[in-house]
This record gives structure tokens, C-alpha cells and sequence, in this order.
């Protein structure tokens, strides 16, 4: 594909040159991936994919590459994967799958959420990517669920539903709780599995206080290092991120 007739606001005439070979360096591959979708053509968006999707997707599952912003270009704004042919869109399908459960077995599940909004964003939907993770068999995939179940479940008990910065459901605390209920099932196998985990019997917690409609049990970090500071005590805390499953 030639891409000298691309974006000249953000990128030299070197760089688009690059673009066209297989010498593009990665921080021009993620710098292109992060442009507006009106920098360039759609045909544009979708041929840069078709040349470096193993990079770019290896980038996000590096973690070195914003996954919201890098999978948004793959969105009907962009490269519009939904319309690619159907054997090149299962072949980006299956590697994102690929991606998704590894990171489901071993991100932190804030890390996690992140990739979740970009992988909305490549069809404008969430359902698909949630049921992938529903499917997900194995001890680290359940790990993974109980990890993102205790986000979700502690972020709806505190009102938080900025999730998806990339990515703009109508609802997303819907779609987020509706998961959230559903994946509690398995949370209580896995903490009659593994009964030492306090992140699963955390979960449960949190849903039995959202079930009464309760406040959260954990303090929102933001009001706790205030109290913290005003006993002239060092503010050196953040989100309850569970410990080992």
C-alpha cells in the first residue's frame, strides 16, 4: 500500500514513506494508530491493519501501546473491520480473542477494562467480547473473572462508570452490572475452589451490597487519603487491587 498521500499534519514525508515498508518503527506504527479517524481514508485505516496487524496487536499485548486508541482504528470510523471479507475479518477476530484471554489470565483487571473498551470499540460492541471471557476455560481465565468481577462490582457500589475512554455505550453501567451479575455464579465456585482467595470472597461481599442496594464496605480512595493527610499521615494508597488468586 503507498501511504505518501497520507496525513502530513502529524507525519513527515519519511514517515509515510516508512509506512509503506516493513522498516515503519514501532513508535510510528503506534503514533499513526493513535491519529483521528479523519487523518486518513478508511482504505487507508484498513490496508494499515492488513500490513502490520501482528505488530500492532503484539504492541497492545505488550502493553506498550494504548489499547483503547490503537483498537478504535479498526472501528466503522476507520478501518471498519465489520466489512473486511469474512476470512480476514475472523483472522483479526481470532488473534484479538487470543489477546484478550491472555490478558484475562494475567493483566490486572484495570488493565484489562482498558483493552475490553478497545476491543468494543472495533464493532461498537461489548456483548461478544464478554461472552469470550464467559467461554474462557481454566483456572487463570477464572482467576481473571474473579479479578474483573471485583472491579466492576466495587466501581458500581462507588458510582464509577468511566471505563471505556475510547469507546461511548449509550449505558455503559448497564452493560457493566448486567456482567457483573452474571459472572457472580462463577466467582462463588471458584471461592469454594480455592477458599483462601480473598478477592473472590471480596467480590461476593460487594455483591451482596449491591443486591440490598447498600454502600460499599471499602472507603472511595480519594476521601480516605484526605482523612489520611489530615492525621498528618502519608497519602500512599489507591484502588483496592485484590492480591493473588
Amino acid at each position: 500500500m503507498d501511504f505518501s498521500d497520507g496525513c502530513t499534519l502529524c507525519h513527515s514525508e519519511l514517515d509515510l514513506r516508512l509506512l509503506s515498508t516493513d522498516a515503519a518503527p514501532d513508535d510510528l506504527l503506534i503514533s499513526v494508530a493513535h491519529d483521528p479517524y479523519d487523518h486518513w481514508a478508511p482504505h487507508q485505516w484498513a490496508a494499515l491493519w492488513r500490513q502490520f496487524a501482528p505488530r500492532l496487536i503484539a504492541l497492545v499485548a505488550d502493553r506498550a501501546a494504548d489499547p483503547g486508541l490503537v483498537l478504535r482504528s479498526l472501528g466503522p470510523l476507520y478501518g471498519n473491520l465489520r466489512t473486511w471479507p469474512d476470512d480476514e475479518r475472523r483472522a483479526i477476530e481470532d488473534a484479538l480473542t487470543a489477546l484478550l484471554l491472555d490478558a484475562l489470565a494475567h493483566w490486572p483487571s484495570g488493565a484489562l477494562v482498558e483493552l475490553l473498551g478497545g476491543l468494543a470499540s472495533t464493532d461498537d460492541d461489548l456483548a461478544p467480547w464478554l461472552a469470550r471471557i464467559d467461554a474462557a476455560p481454566g483456572a487463570a481465565a477464572a482467576g481473571g473473572v474473579v479479578r474483573l468481577a471485583f472491579h466492576w462490582a466495587v466501581d458500581l457500589l462507588w458510582g464509577e462508570e468511566s471505563w471505556f475512554d475510547w469507546w461511548y455505550p449509550d449505558d455503559p453501567e448497564a452493560l457493566v452490572r448486567e456482567w457483573t451479575s452474571r459472572a457472580m455464579g462463577r466467582v462463588e465456585r471458584f471461592a469454594e475452589a480455592h477458599p483462601g482467595c480473598k478477592t473472590a470472597r471480596d467480590a461476593l461481599v460487594a455483591r451482596d451490597h449491591l443486591e440490598r442496594g447498600e454502600q460499599s464496605p471499602w472507603i472511595y480512595p480519594s476521601w480516605a487519603g484526605y482523612q489520611w493527610e489530615q492525621r498528618g499521615l502519608p497519602r500512599g494508597f489507591g484502588y483496592p487491587e485484590p492480591r493473588n488468586t
